[in-house]
């Protein structure tokens, strides 16, 4: 019985130790995201599609390399939906629509915010 406990509680720890490893890794990954997207918006706003553009590259990059590692702990679908809005940002500001850019910047802005409230401990996404 005394073993069962003891086995018990070392699963547990190491599920919670895995847990915040997650947790830490989609927070790092998605605030840099976010604050790239953020970067993009004010050069849009500036009417600096270049560095916009620039920026979006940037975090595609970015996106690709860290997702793929990330995919194994997240919803491949919200992924693909950042991956998606991205792209579309990205024709956009390569085609000089800044009100399309300005859209789709919210909607990647969006995008990467669910990725973190999906990943969140929470009663809701435990159950």
């Amino acid at each position: 019985m005394r073993r069962k406990i003891i086995t018990m509680i070392v699963v547990g720890v190491i599920l919670a130790t895995l847990s915040a490893v997650e947790q830490i890794s989609v927070h790092r990954i998605t605030d840099s995201a976010l604050e790239q997207t953020s970067e993009i918006l004010n050069a849009v706003r500036m009417g600096d599609l270049e560095a916009a553009i620039e920026k979006a590259h940037a975090l595609d990059e970015a996106w690709d390399r860290e997702a793929s590692m990330m995919e194994m702990i997240i919803d491949h679908g919200s992924a693909d939906d950042v991956r998606f809005a991205l792209s579309r940002l990205i024709a956009s500001l390569e085609s000089g629509d800044s009100s399309s850019a300005m859209i789709y910047a919210s909607e990647l802005e969006g995008g990467i915010e669910h990725v973190l409230e999906r990943q969140e401990l929470s009663p809701q996404n435990v159950l």
